[in-house]
């Protein structure tokens, strides 16, 4: 499995108690890659998840331009981000 070797967190207070965007996120793969403007996002009912950059396409609809191949993967991607973010608060 590809190591995440480093995790930014850039949060932000919108104000709006009901926008669900906290924070964003780049991400370097095994110090060779970086995947910028992840999106961490709170849920209704408190959880978190994130959101991978996207492009709005001709059809109007939003298309993830990053797309995790493993669910093993895209899970650890997941925890590190999330970990990353509660430890700057």
């Amino acid at each position: 499995m590809i190591e995440i070797t480093q995790v930014k967190i850039y949060p932000f207070e919108t104000g709006d108690p009901f926008n669900s965007l906290r924070a964003l996120a780049d991400v370097t793969l095994a110090d060779c890659l970086v995947i910028k403007g992840i999106k961490i996002i709170v849920s209704k009912n408190g959880g978190m998840f994130i959101g991978y950059p996207s492009r709005k396409g001709k059809d109007g609809d939003y298309h993830d331009m990053v797309i995790p191949k493993s669910t093993e993967f895209k899970s650890y991607l997941r925890s590190k981000v999330i970990e990353a973010y509660k430890d700057y608060q």
